[in-house]
C-alpha cells in the first residue's frame, strides 16, 4: 500500500483549515499551547498527530525557532510514524524560520534556511538588497554596542532615527525618535536588546506589495498603498487601511520592483508581503519583506475582492501544488473590481486595549455602498481578550472606481462608525 504523503504544519488557526488536504495527505502538526487550545474538536481530528509546543504565552516571533529543538525532536517522531516529511507548511512570520530549518534537515523541497533568513532579520535582508535598490541607512546593534559607537551613528542621521528589532514584525518593539539625541537619552534608561538596528527615517507613503511567486515568477501580484501605519496602530491604536493602487504604469513599476527583490532574495515558490516608500520625490526605498502572505485584513481584502484566496495559494506554494489560479495576474486583471480599486479597513480601538464588553454599535447603517464585507463586533461580544496583533472595533472591504473613491469611503467610515464598550476584567470578560 503507498503511504500518503507527509506534510507537516509549523503553527495553524483554523482560518485555513479548508486549504489543507486532510483526505490525500497525512497532516501532522506542531504548534503553540495557545493555538492548540483554539482548535476545534472537527479540525483538530484530522490531524493525523499534533504535538503542542513549550513556549511562552505572548505575541512574539521568535519564540517558535527558539523552541526549535523541540520542533526538531517532535517532527523526528512524526517521521518515524508516518515518513519522512515529504512538505513543510508554515504560512505566519513566527514560523516560517524553523520550516525553512526542518526543510534543511529533512532534505524537503521547498524556501531553504538562507532566504528565510534573508525574509526575517531586517538587517540580512538590506544587505542583501543594497546593491540592488535603495534601502535606508541603517546599522546593526544589541546590548553590547557602546555609547561611543551610538553616538557616533546617530551622528550621520540628520533627522529622525528608528530602532527596531531585527525580527519582529507589526511594529512590534519599533521606536522612533525625534533626532538621535532623544535615542542617545532613552538608551541611559532602557538598554537596547538582542539583535536591533538602528534606521534613519524614510519620510514618504508607504506601501505594499502582495502576492504568490511560482518558479521565481510573480504568479499573483497586488500593490497597495497604507491608510495610516503599522506603527501608529501597534503603538496608539489608531485605524490601519490599505487601498490597491489604480494606475497600471505605477502597478507595472512596483512588479518589477518585487520581482528584482525576489530574486535577490532567492524566493521562488511562496506567498510574499513587502513594504516599501515612495518618497516625495517618488524614489522607491526598501522597507521590509516576508515570506508569508500579508497580516492583519489582507487575505480577507484579497480573497473578498478578488476571490484569490492567499492562504490557499501559500500552502500549495510549500507543497509544491500547482496554483489554483489560471495564470499570471496582477489585482488589475481580476473580476469583479477590474480597472478600479479596492481596499481593507481596521478601525482603530482608540476606547483601549484591555479585554472590554460591547455596550453599543453605530454608524452600520451609513456605510457606503462600497462596503464589500465587514466583520463588525454585536453588542455583548467581548474584544481584545485573546492575542490580537491589532485592536479594532470593526474590519471592513470596499471596492470602487479609483483609489481615492475608495479612501473617501474610509474617511466616511472613520467619521461615522464607532462603538461603545466598557473594559471588564478579564476573568470576567473570557
Amino acid at each position: 500500500m503507498t503511504r500518503k504523503p507527509h506534510v507537516v504544519h509549523v503553527g495553524f488557526y483554523e482560518s485555513y483549515a479548508d486549504a489543507v488536504d486532510f483526505d490525500a495527505c497525512t497532516v501532522t502538526l506542531v504548534v503553540d499551547g495557545y493555538a492548540a487550545g483554539l482548535l476545534s474538536d472537527t479540525v483538530r481530528t484530522k490531524f493525523a498527530a499534533i504535538a503542542v509546543l513549550d513556549v511562552p504565552d505572548r505575541i512574539d516571533m521568535d519564540d517558535y525557532d527558539r523552541a526549535f529543538d523541540q520542533i526538531e525532536a517532535a517532527v523526528r517522531g512524526f517521521a518515524g510514524r508516518f515518513g519522512t516529511p515529504d512538505a513543510v507548511v508554515a504560512v505566519y512570520e513566527h514560523t516560517t524560520l524553523p520550516a525553512a530549518r526542518l526543510r534543511d534537515l529533512f532534505g524537503v523541497p521547498g524556501t531553504d534556511l538562507r532566504t528565510a533568513l534573508l525574509c526575517r532579520d531586517k538587517v540580512a535582508m538590506k544587505q542583501a538588497l543594497r546593491d540592488v535598490v535603495r534601502t535606508p541607512a541603517f546599522w546593526a546593534v544589541d546590548e553590547t554596542t557602546s555609547p561611543d559607537r551610538l553616538a557616533d551613528i546617530v551622528a550621520r542621521i540628520q533627522k529622525k532615527v528608528v530602532l527596531k528589532p531585527r525580527s519582529q514584525a507589526a511594529g512590534f518593539g519599533v521606536r522612533v525618535f525625534g533626532s538621535g539625541r532623544e535615542l542617545l537619552d532613552h538608551v541611559r534608561t532602557e538598554p537596547i536588546g538582542a539583535a536591533h538596528e538602528i534606521e534613519e527615517f524614510v519620510a514618504g507613503t508607504i506601501g505594499h506589495t502582495d502576492g504568490v511567486v511560482r518558479d521565481g515568477k510573480l504568479h499573483f501580484f497586488s500593490a497597495s498603498d497604507y491608510y495610516g501605519d503599522c506603527y501608529s496602530t501597534q503603538h496608539h491604536n489608531a485605524p490601519l487601511g490599505s487601498i490597491t493602487v489604480d494606475s497600471p504604469e505605477r502597478v507595472a513599476r512596483l512588479s518589477a520592483y518585487t520581482s528584482t527583490v525576489l530574486k535577490a532574495l532567492g524566493l521562488r515558490d511562496s506567498a510574499f508581503h513587502l513594504e516599501l516608500f515612495t518618497t516625495p520625490d517618488d524614489d522607491l526605498v526598501f522597507l521590509e519583506i516576508a515570506n508569508r502572505f500579508g497580516g492583519g485584513y489582507i487575505r480577507q481584502h484579497v480573497r473578498t475582492a478578488y476571490g484569490i484566496d492567499l492562504a490557499d495559494e501559500a500552502v500549495r506554494a510549500c507543497t509544491g501544488t500547482p496554483s489554483s489560479l489560471p495564470g499570471p495576474a496582477t489585482h488589475h486583471d481580476v473580476e469583479p473590481v477590474r480597472g478600479g480599486a479596492s481596499g481593507a479597513l481596521w478601525a482603530g480601538m482608540e476606547q483601549t486595549s484591555e479585554p472590554c464588553r460591547v455596550q453599543a454599535v453605530h454608524g452600520v447603517d451609513t456605510l457606503p455602498v462600497s462596503v464589500l464585507h465587514a466583520d463588525l463586533p454585536e453588542v455583548g461580544q467581548t474584544l481584545n481578550d485573546g492575542r490580537p496583533v491589532f485592536h479594532t472595533t470593526g474590519t471592513f472591504v470596499l471596492a470602487g472606481p479609483s483609489s481615492e473613491s475608495v479612501r473617501q469611503d474610509m474617511e466616511h467610515i472613520l467619521k461615522t462608525y464607532s462603538i461603545d464598550v466598557r473594559e471588564e476584567a478579564i476573568s470576567d470578560a473570557r
